[in-house]
């Protein structure tokens, strides 16, 4: 069941495509590919119905993931437990557990997906599985360097797996070091974003990766030459977006990014100078500061294909699932709902990042102005507006 105070028991994706959505979650042994290892969910196109409610994931699977995401925003473990029990109850994500790969094409396009500071694999749902819905293998990474809400390692002890929890950092406000801290955290998301790619492309061989942990009993097989790897994207929110400009400075490997409301604060010189890939920017105006903007500013003529779109009214958390687990009256009380509706925000990135990842700019720039001119424009700002 849904909370007592709760919207609907599954969360509805925005401009969705004609097909339905499996997701798959994957984690794989960090002895194998060092570090930590790699934990991300897969969604895809699939043929399959769903069967009954059940058939759809908890958006929230464990409570713990509610516990870290109290703990950043300074709530206590009982406050999000009542939070949990009233308004997010068994809220589910539109898609199917399990379920098998669609074969109504023979190759599908990827994207790997970057969540933001306190966020998980799951919180992106909405975006993701509309994504997926039109045709694309999305691989949303929940990310180890301890940027996640809360998130854990499986390690071998005595025979037996454990759970080793990553719990988030938490940063003073003004800390001395707090450039190096999120650098070296901006540079292991980089790794593994590389990682789920390299991942994506071992399937797409047919190699099924060593010391799965988490989904072994998923038919990894049958994505062998289904992905189209020419044309992989990286996308991110915030901290993440920040994470998709530094993984195309990394690796050219990603041919675009998508940087929705970007947190540049965390790129280093050379990360900033070498982000030259292709790139979106869709940005949420009153959460824009100058600082960042300018960061933005260096980064855009790089390419004469990136484009940037400013949304007027909306919120930071409007490309993530948080505007709707609640009712929209709760949202707007607890901020996020803005002036301009957080569906109409999330309708159109979908929208702009479809074209965009299929035809680059102009598309992008034509989507926008036929169906989104009323709340988007191309004007960049914060505090103070200036054009790029």
């Amino acid at each position: 069941m849904g909370g007592y105070i709760s919207s609907p028991h599954i969360l509805v994706r925005r401009n969705g495509g004609e097909y339905e959505v499996g997701c798959e979650d994957l984690m794989i042994d960090g002895t194998v590919l060092g570090d930590r290892g790699i934990f991300m969910r897969l969604y895809y196109p699939t043929d399959q119905k769903p069967e009954n409610l059940q058939s759809h994931p908890l958006w929230l699977p464990r409570p713990q993931y509610a516990h870290g995401l109290g703990e950043y925003l300074g709530q206590s473990p009982q406050k999000m437990n009542l939070m949990t029990c009233t308004v997010v109850g068994e809220k589910r994500e539109d898609c199917i557990e399990h379920a098998p790969l669609s074969t109504k094409l023979d190759k599908w396009p990827v994207i790997v997906f970057s969540h933001g500071l306190g966020g998980s694999r799951n919180f992106y749902s909405t975006y993701c599985t509309s994504i997926a819905s039109h045709g694309y293998i999305v691989a949303a990474v929940e990310h180890r360097d301890q940027s996640a809400c809360w998130t854990f390692n499986l390690i071998e002890k005595n025979g037996e797996l454990v759970e080793q929890p990553i719990k988030i950092k938490l940063i003073e406000k003004n800390e001395k070091n707090e450039f190096k801290i999120r650098n070296q955290q901006i540079n292991k998301r980089v790794t593994e974003c590389v990682k789920a790619l390299n991942v994506l492309e071992q399937l797409n061989l047919g190699k099924v990766p060593e010391k799965i942990l988490i989904g072994k009993k998923f038919d990894w097989n049958q994505f062998k030459n289904k992905f189209v790897m020419q044309t992989a994207a990286v996308v991110g929110h915030s901290f993440g977006g920040g994470t998709a400009l530094a993984s195309t400075a990394y690796t050219t490997d990603f041919q675009k990014a998508i940087v929705m409301d970007g947190w540049m604060f965390p790129l280093d010189v050379n990360q900033q100078e070498q982000s030259n890939q292709p790139t979106m920017f869709i940005n949420i105006g009153d959460w824009q500061w100058n600082e960042n903007l300018d960061v933005m500013k260096r980064i855009f003529p790089h390419n004469d294909k990136n484009v940037l779109f400013t949304i007027s009214g909306g919120v930071h958390q409007c490309f993530s699932d948080f505007p709707f687990i609640f009712p929209h009256w709760l949202a707007k009380k607890l901020g996020v709902q803005g002036p301009t509706d957080s569906n109409k925000c999330i309708e159109a990135a979908v929208a702009l990042s479809l074209a965009f990842l299929k035809n680059g700019k102009e598309e992008a720039q034509k989507t926008m102005e036929q169906h989104y001119s009323s709340f988007m424009s191309n004007e960049v700002y914060g505090r103070e507006k200036f054009k790029l």
